[in-house]
């Protein structure tokens, strides 16, 4: 008999076909339309901008001082504009640091951002294989994980390259990112987790629906049912990866419909997590 979770994934991919409009919900869920920008970032922008073009009136008078018919005035006029130009990048160089180092954003929608940004890149890939995303829906203000990017972004590279090199042409996916809590996800997998505690979920499904003979080559690619001691090893690596920092992962492989999903689950971050704009550091302008 299924569990509540398992009927949930069915009814979110059967859902998603009847949606008429996909490219709207998705845009609807879109991480981009969810946080709007501040101005800290135009305002750092405009400091850089002004930075480059004084560095390139420091080129031009390097230049122009070749013009002059008098050397020794035009060495005088370059170290002068130089030593002007100098002053003003240092200035600028310390309030670009202040309002970076005083103003850190607080960071928000990550996974959805990044899963949104890995969609696009691979987008290419997912066209050339008729792979269809028929079905995004991200949950709204989707908490932080514990999780660095650096390893957030593996996981999910990992994960979007595992499906691309193993799914035969033509089908369809859908993703979904929701909080759940521990006790409401797959129980025969559950006691990794810690009890009466809220993580987030990233669930992908996929389903092939061309052929026969497409169904097989599914079968033979994705993990069947329980046996994920048989998982490709790129899988077993991002498992691994999701084990070792206090979350869980579960893979499976439906042949009655072709449909195949892999559900992780990560840890909240429950502090609030910041960063900046911009990365600290200036390079220097000879």
């Amino acid at each position: 008999m299924k569990n509540n979770h398992e009927r949930s994934e069915n009814i979110f991919f059967l859902s998603s076909q009847a949606d008429h409009n996909p490219s709207k919900s998705a845009e609807k869920d879109s991480p981009s339309n969810q946080n709007p920008g501040s101005l800290l970032p135009f305002f750092l922008e405009l400091t850089d901008r002004v930075r480059g073009s004084m560095a390139a009136m420091k080129t031009l008078a390097f230049y122009s001082r070749q013009n002059f018919k008098d050397k020794e005035l035009g060495e005088y006029f370059y170290r002068v504009v130089t030593d002007d130009i100098e002053k003003t990048i240092s200035v600028l160089d310390c309030f670009y640091e202040y309002l970076n180092l005083n103003n850190p954003i607080r960071k928000t929608n990550t996974i959805n951002t990044m899963l949104e940004e890995i969609l696009k890149e691979k987008q290419a890939e997912f066209e050339k294989k008729n792979i269809r995303i028929i079905k995004k829906q991200y949950e709204a203000e989707l908490p932080e994980t514990t999780l660095t990017d650096e390893q957030l972004s593996f996981i999910l590279n990992s994960i979007f390259g595992y499906i691309l090199f193993s799914a035969p042409l033509n089908g369809a996916m859908g993703i979904l990112t929701r909080t759940i809590e521990s006790n409401k996800w797959y129980r025969e997998e559950n006691d990794r987790l810690q009890k009466d505690m809220k993580y987030i979920e990233i669930l992908i499904l996929t389903k092939y629906v061309d052929s026969l003979r497409q169904s097989k080559n599914a079968l033979t690619s994705m993990p069947q049912g329980s046996q994920e001691e048989s998982m490709d090893l790129i899988l077993q690596l991002v498992k691994k990866t999701v084990e070792n920092h206090r979350g869980a992962m579960k893979t499976k492989m439906t042949t009655k419909n072709g449909m195949n999903f892999i559900s992780m689950v990560l840890p909240i971050e429950r502090r609030n997590v910041f960063q900046f704009a911009s990365p600290l550091g200036r390079p220097k302008i000879d």
